[in-house]
């Protein structure tokens, strides 16, 4: 391949930057209004809260999310169980606190100014802002966060219709943000101009109905266990002060998600082979 492109914008994410800090001081208010309304009890989450700031100057929690939630999850039992807290309360309590570590975060970042790239391609590999089809509150608040990596070699099908720029990569339908028309024309034409042999484009009904699909099945496979366990913790587990009901209801709810994928992909199999 010859050339490559490189698109980008001027603080594309500044806007969210703002609206990310509103929002998280918003919630930390909250946080600081609980403490008012029983004090003894807001002393756990409010020295874990401290805490967390120190680690996070150290460790950046923001990238080790999954982490942070497991441990917090085991933290509120715990101390649920031992100083009879609800558990419930202590969480909301100490993720509003935590929240001045996002209004830290948004403040640092609208401080400085810099060019976000939001499309790159080369005969290697290709970037995008590519969120899905219901991460679009997600992506206003920060579309940066929705880059995503390909391997060039890996693009089955690229076409343009009435929303924009479409790419299928590996089965994957993927429309790329914040490109004009002058620059969706570009990148059509280098493919064009180095002759790479792609699939034929696909109707857009059923791209249309793929990605309805899609949202439906994350809906089902993570919504559903969510609510499932929320209500069990809420009426079995005595608002999280049964430590063991409530830990074998997120643990029923984690071994419920690859279950439904795996009932779905029998199903999906199922209708394909009529």
């Amino acid at each position: 391949m010859k050339n490559s492109i490189q698109i980008e914008r001027k603080n594309l994410g500044k806007k969210g930057n703002y609206a990310s800090a509103i929002m998280f001081g918003l919630i930390c208010l909250l946080g600081i209004f609980s403490i008012f309304l029983d004090w003894k009890s807001s002393i756990p989450p409010l020295i874990c809260m401290v805490l967390t700031y120190f680690v996070n100057r150290k460790i950046l929690i923001f990238s080790h999310l999954k982490w942070f939630f497991i441990g917090l999850i085991f933290l509120a039992l715990l101390l649920s169980w031992l100083l009879q807290l609800s558990f419930w309360m202590f969480v909301l309590q100490f993720l509003a606190l935590t929240c001045i570590l996002g209004v830290i975060s948004a403040v640092n970042t609208i401080r400085d100014d810099r060019r976000d790239i939001i499309f790159s391609l080369n005969a290697d590999n290709f970037s995008c802002l590519c969120p899905g089809t219901n991460d679009y509150k997600g992506y206003a608040l920060n579309p940066m966060g929705y880059k995503k990596y390909f391997k060039t070699g890996d693009i089955e099908i690229i076409q343009q219709d009435k929303s924009g720029l479409l790419i299928v990569v590996k089965g994957e339908i993927l429309r790329p943000r914040e490109l004009t028309a002058s620059e969706i024309a570009q990148i059509l034409a280098y493919f064009k101009t180095n002759d790479i042999e792609l699939e034929e484009a696909i109707a857009s009904p059923d791209i249309y109905h793929e990605e309805r699909a899609l949202v439906w099945v994350k809906i089902l496979v993570f919504g559903m266990p969510c609510s499932l366990c929320g209500l069990s913790i809420y009426f079995l587990g005595d608002n999280g002060r049964n430590t063991i009901v409530s830990a074998i209801s997120i643990l029923l709810a984690i071994l419920l998600v690859p279950l439904l994928l795996k009932l779905i992909n029998i199903w999906n199999v199922s209708q394909k082979n009529k």
